[in-house]
């Protein structure tokens, strides 16, 4: 017996050796056998475990957000690549690996000349003898789409389509590459792949259910949930494995949910409930239970006790946002929207785990506002929306161009009602406007200690901000959208709120710094009193328990009423053309402007204003529109947009002009990057002359700047760059030559004084009859204004007790401070005393800034207010009173 097992031990090694020394050349029914068998249970088997890993970190570690609409495959995130690449690699390794070392391409060998049947023929017009070559393929074509390398793994699927001996393996890379094109956004081309295909119950579930949630992730990317259904119903009946099944049901309820099927919808959540899922996915099903519960047919009461019970339930703490939002739904659908309001309140506030419904809560506070027309209120909500809202949002593109188009029109409402505010108090008679201060005042610290305050400890949730500048809008409403009532916008955090939203232009006009003074008389006779500063109002004017900070930017002279007039007709104006323009609402357009017409009636703005009416109602009421272009040619013929309603021609040649300035312009271009200098500053020369008020102006002046500092000096350049400034202030070309100039100052210094020296000459006069004072500039704002006109005035104490001098400082515009000493009886004096004064010894500067010092009289002095830069007066007090003297 034993011997017997010896001799089959001796065949099998012989049979081993004879099938190792099997050659990929040689097509033989042993070889195939052979490089078979070492195919699939070693290479491929290895590369086919990777894959399998790939997909278990996916199904493993991805996370669903069950309160969007979920995706079919988990793999349409992006973010599934980092989970899989390293296990993808290795499948395609390997598979790489079989087709090379095990590919079978010779004709297999004819014994006999007989002619071959039909299985002869078929072995014989193969172009593949390893069958475990194409799996190979089809593998790494998987792999790939797995890593999105999508266009990679079209071009093996197309191999597999044509090149598979297995009609299965062709079958399922069709699949595969109408897949990779509703990934890559061609759905025609997957939907026509799909039809195509003819899968039957008689091939495997695993391909009939693969087919079937093909086409339904087809239709669910387009949106086409309705025919979503029934491809994904066909599925369910054919799929395995708990999760892919709770998870394409709970997609199939949510299709059901969105197509208006809320019985249906609810069935399917409450199966998913019974499929025992992880906790997350059960909550959240019960969670849409209560979405779409028909309050009609059904008992609200016992939902919302449900919702309440899971409210006040331990284990629910990281979902009460969740919790709080369904509520907020339930009582929108009762029609009490107060309480609905404060829920989705409520759930913003609450702590998430996921930021996603944090703008859930936001977007439907901000929808209900925007459905209102309460624009201020929607743009601030759809604002925490965007911010909450991960970028890949389906929605966030959308929600965020709708946010910036409420940003342009709420900063011009910002702009109208601040205005309005500022006149009517300014209207007051002096009494009645410091009690309403005061009020103001005792109301703002009321709700500072009862814990009302904008300023939030935890400064990186934007979204208390928002909520908080919310809450005190309510008494902006109730007192007629005074801005004075709203205690948010007088100590909201703008500083730090624009940090974080750059892009929002939302400035806070209160903070706007203004001349803010100490003043301090000097009594001789008593000098405890001498040495006692003024109250410094320039901490007052930027504090809000002080009638200063209420009072410096109230229009209480007819020049500061003009700039707010000003203003407001402008915010009036870019208000009707956003509410058109921006968010389609014609007739709130129409009303603004109509507003500006009404209450602006001389305003310069009239024409556009008038022409932006026609062309608002144009379309929509032909009648309002003809009104408004009659009105326009009556009172305006001979404006811009008279001309161009009257005279189609003159649009037309206006544009004609525009096109050949176009061509001078891109031509001039050329010369200019060409090294022809000449030719470019004779060009731009020639187009300033014949259109000199053409759009491309300013841009023929930089240019022509551009090319003067090529062929000529500094000097020149920078006189052309001033002459872009003066000639187009606020356009890019005069900040681009801002820019230029600046630099230059720091590289030539020597220009910007000799410049300044030359506008101080036409702009100040020497004048020794006159009384003068004696001026310190200190250029740092930071610089402590108090401890400085301290020293100045102890300094006065003990050297002139007797000249009564009078000391006054002054923190101007924020950029440096003014500090000035009057009473001198004559020049002689003030030149006197500007010779004995040492700021380095009198003024106390540990921090070594920079101090200069000259007398000016009163007409220069008012001169140096609006020019506001006293190194250009220095200048000139040094040539004409120092050099002189």
């Amino acid at each position: 017996m034993s011997s017997v097992k010896a001799l089959y031990k001796i065949l099998f090694i012989s049979g081993l050796f004879v099938l190792a020394n099997c050659s990929v050349e040689k097509n033989t029914g042993t070889t195939r056998l052979y490089h078979g068998m070492t195919a699939r249970f070693n290479i491929y088997f290895n590369g086919y475990e990777s894959f399998k890993s790939g997909l278990s970190r996916i199904s493993n570690s991805y996370h669903d957000d069950y309160a969007e609409m979920l995706k079919v495959f988990e793999y349409s995130d992006p973010s599934t690549v980092s989970l899989c690449q390293s296990d993808m690699e290795t499948a395609i390794q390997k598979a790489s690996k079989l087709i090379t070392l095990k590919s079978i391409t010779a004709k297999p060998e004819v014994k006999d000349k007989r002619q071959p049947d039909d299985v002869d023929r078929e072995l014989l017009e193969r172009k593949e003898y390893n069958e475990w070559v194409d799996d190979s393929y089809l593998l790494i074509g998987k792999a790939r789409f797995y890593k999105h390398e999508f266009a990679e793994a079209a071009s093996v699927f197309n191999f597999s389509i044509t090149g598979a001996n297995d009609p299965l393996i062709s079958k399922e890379a069709e699949i595969w590459l109408a897949r990779v094109n509703n990934e890559t956004g061609n759905f025609n081309i997957s939907l026509r792949l799909l039809n195509e295909l003819d899968v039957t119950t008689d091939f495997p579930k695993s391909l009939q259910a693969m087919y079937n949630t093909t086409l339904a992730d087809l239709y669910v990317k387009q949106k086409r949930y309705s025919e979503a259904i029934a491809p994904l119903e066909k599925a369910l009946n054919l799929i395995s494995g708990k999760r892919t099944r709770y998870r394409l049901t709970y997609l199939l309820a949510q299709l059901y949910e969105n197509t208006g099927s809320g019985a249906r919808a609810t069935t399917l959540y409450r199966k998913v409930v019974k499929m025992n899922p992880p906790y997350e996915v059960e909550f959240n099903a019960r969670i849409n239970i209560a979405d779409v519960f028909d309050i009609n047919s059904g008992d609200p009461e016992e939902i919302r006790k449900e919702l309440e019970r899971m409210l006040r339930d331990s284990k629910n703490k990281d979902f009460q946002d969740q919790i709080y939002f369904a509520l907020g739904n339930m009582s929108m659908k009762e029609g009490n929207e107060a309480e609905a309001l404060d829920f989705f309140r409520k759930s913003a506030n609450s702590t998430s785990l996921n930021p996603n419904q944090k703008g859930r809560a936001y977007l439907a506070l901000a929808n209900h506002f925007y459905e209102k027309k309460d624009y201020m209120k929607a743009g601030t909500y759809y604002d925490s929306t965007v911010y909450f809202l991960d970028e890949k949002h389906p929605e966030y593109q959308n929600l965020r161009n709708k946010s910036q188009n409420l940003n342009a029109l709420v900063a011009q409402l910002t702009v109208i009602q601040r205005e309005d505010s500022l006149q009517r108090v300014a209207a007051m008679p002096e009494q009645q406007r410091n009690a309403f201060i005061a009020q103001v005042i005792a109301t703002a610290a009321k709700n500072e200690a009862e814990g009302k305050t904008s300023e939030y400890s935890d400064r990186y949730n934007i979204g208390q901000y928002y909520e908080n500048e919310r809450r005190f809008q309510g008494n902006i409403e109730q007192e007629g959208k005074w801005y004075f009532y709203n205690q948010a916008a007088l100590t909201f955090g703008r500083t730090e709120f624009r940090r974080r939203w750059g892009e929002r232009k939302l400035e806070d006009n209160w903070r706007r710094s203004n001349r803010a003074r100490v003043n301090t008389s000097l009594l001789a006779d008593d000098s405890e009193e001498n040495q006692s500063v003024a109250a410094d109002t320039n901490a007052a004017v930027n504090d809000p328990a002080k009638p200063e900070f209420y009072l410096k930017n109230l229009p209480l002279n007819d020049t500061a009423l003009a700039v707010s007039n000003d203003k407001l007709a402008l915010a009036l104006l870019d208000a009707g053309k956003a509410y058109s323009e921006r968010i389609s609402d014609t007739a709130m357009a129409t009303e603004t402007l109509e507003k500006l017409i009404s209450r602006y009636p001389e305003s310069q703005l009239l024409p556009e204003a008038l022409y932006d009416l026609y062309n608002f109602n144009k379309d929509k009421n032909s009648i309002k529109a003809e009104a408004y272009r009659q009105r326009l040619l009556e009172r305006f013929p001979s404006s811009e947009f008279g001309r161009i309603l009257s005279d189609p021609a003159y649009h037309e040649k206006k544009m004609a002009d525009l096109k050949i300035s176009e061509n001078l312009y891109e031509d001039a271009y050329n010369k200019y990057t060409t090294g022809n200098y000449n030719d470019a500053i004779m060009m731009s020369s020639d187009a300033l002359e014949k259109y000199p008020q053409n759009v491309l102006a300013p841009k023929f002046l930089l240019l022509r700047a551009y090319s003067i500092a090529a062929v000529s000096d500094e000097r020149k350049f920078k006189d052309e760059l001033n002459t872009v400034i003066k000639t187009w202030p606020g356009t890019p070309e005069s900040k681009k030559a801002e820019e230029l100039i600046s630099f230059l100052n720091k590289k030539l210094p020597e220009l910007k004084v000799e410049e300044d020296r030359k506008i101080a000459a036409e702009l100040y006069f020497a004048d020794t009859t006159s009384i003068h004072m004696f001026t310190i500039i200190i250029e740092d704002p930071a610089f402590n204004i108090n401890q400085a006109t301290f020293d100045v005035i102890s300094y006065n104490i003990d050297n002139y007790t007797n000249n009564n001098l009078k000391t006054e400082g002054t923190l101007v515009d924020n950029k440096y401070i003014m500090i000035n000493v009057s009473g001198f009886r004559s020049y002689s004096a003030a030149m006197e005393y500007y010779g004995n004064f040492n700021t380095e010894e009198i003024i106390r500067n540990t921090p070594g800034k920079q101090i200069m010092s000259f007398i000016i009289n009163d007409t220069n002095f008012k001169v140096l207010s609006t020019d506001k830069n006293p190194d250009r007066y220095r200048l000139f007090f040094i040539e004409n009173y120092i050099k002189r003297k």
